[in-house]
């Protein structure tokens, strides 16, 4: 993720989800670009905002932002296009996405939906700069994306009591809709959920990437036959029972030997959650390199040059994914895997000196590299391209269909 600067004095740094400058108080915000935070002045009679460089075109704050600071969206009054089921809601880019929020009326609700809404415009940022497609459901009725924020459980016990006449929600994606129960963005709750499950990571950010891995999965690869045959030789066969699969990994477990070919345990469960667990590992990758990349922060483990701007200088010719000319530029993506393990190594090692658990404790094992090729080439549409490397080997069992 990026930062940015203010336009007064000093230039501040503004971060992604900043919605006023420290230094001179004016609002900053994003508008339906997504693309960058800025500041915004203010017109006295109208109470309307506008860009400094473009005084004419005027701008609302979203509703979810002037009403509960749950987001930093700015609104083009200009293009904006009301929904025709509600015209009276101004809602930003990221917020126009949602389908279902929770229940605002339970004040204990609010900072956990805040939580929901900062991991997923992340997400979506990261989306955005990709050459694949990103519409809501309003946009686009056949292939749009929507996300739930809802729970069945009390907040006040940290999500362990039942509601009283709510169906279970379940985390998960159904043809474009993303459902989140809201008790991930609490912290106990998902903690309790993690020891429980023996998991190594399992963040709120991390739930969105890997259902959004589900939803584009639908999207870029199944719609095609050719796309969908190459796939299975990778992640193999997703016409598998996927009931039975689930019931089987929940009573058997992950194999012994899982680290060699999948990137978690519950990537072993499925071909599509395979899938889905390699795009999420992807999605995390680019964000923390650009991250790195933004503070100009090197990725090498080997002994530091003398000069600290040469290894800087080497870091920063590093062409991320979200370049549109990447194609172009760079012939080959085990230079972003290859500064990724690096990089990963050094990220674990500063959390190890505050007291805190690796960030990233995973290992990329060559078919696990070859799986994220793979996802990466999907996404720039260019799997004609793909290197001449033999598919994954997956020594599983069969399924019997059913």
């Amino acid at each position: 993720m990026k930062t940015f600067q203010c336009t007064c004095t000093d230039k501040p740094i503004l971060f992604f989800e900043s919605n006023q400058c420290l230094n001179c108080a004016k609002t900053v915000g994003i508008d339906d670009s997504f693309d960058r935070v800025e500041p915004y002045e203010q017109d006295a009679k109208t109470g309307l905002f506008y860009k400094a460089l473009q005084p004419e075109i005027q701008y609302r704050k979203c509703d979810n932002n002037e009403h509960f600071n749950a987001c930093n969206g700015m609104v083009n009054l200009t293009t904006f296009i009301p929904d025709p089921a509600n015209e009276e809601e101004v809602l930003c880019f990221g917020c126009r996405f949602n389908e279902t929020v929770p229940d605002l009326s339970i004040v204990e609700h609010i900072p956990l939906w805040k939580k929901m809404e900062a991991a997923k415009r992340r997400a979506l940022y990261t989306l955005k700069a990709l050459p694949i497609p990103l519409q809501n459901n309003t946009e686009n009725t056949e292939t749009g994306l929507s996300f739930d924020f809802i729970t069945d459980r009390d907040v006040n016990d940290h999500f362990v009591s039942p509601l009283t006449g709510y169906e279970a929600v379940l985390t998960g994606h159904n043809c474009g809709h993303i459902t989140i129960n809201l008790a991930e963005a609490d912290d106990v709750s998902r903690s309790q959920t993690k020891h429980a499950m023996g998991e190594r990571y399992r963040t709120l950010l991390g739930h969105f990437r890997h259902e959004l891995g589900h939803y584009y999965f639908d999207l870029i690869i199944m719609p095609t036959p050719e796309k969908q045959a190459l796939c299975k030789q990778y992640f193999g066969d997703d016409q598998l029972d996927y009931q039975e699969a689930l019931d089987k990994h929940y009573k058997n477990g992950a194999p012994e030997n899982w680290r060699d070919t999948f990137i978690s345990e519950y990537a072993t469960m499925h071909p599509y959650e395979d899938w889905a667990e390699t795009w999420a590992h992807y999605m995390h990758i680019i964000d923390t390199l650009e991250t790195a990349q933004n503070f100009s922060i090197t990725g090498s483990t080997s002994v530091i040059a003398e000069d600290a701007e040469e290894d800087i200088e080497e870091f920063g010719e590093l062409n991320l994914p979200q370049d549109t000319s990447y194609f172009l530029r760079q012939r080959d993506f085990n230079n972003i895997l290859d500064t990724w393990m690096d990089f990963s190594v050094m990220l674990n090692a500063l959390n190890r000196s505050m007291g805190l658990a690796d960030a990233y404790p995973f290992v990329l094992t060559q078919a696990v590299r070859t799986k994220l090729t793979f996802v990466h080439y999907a996404i720039h549409n260019k799997l004609h391209l793909l290197p001449k490397i033999a598919p994954t080997e997956k020594k599983k069992e069969k399924i019997s269909k059913k």
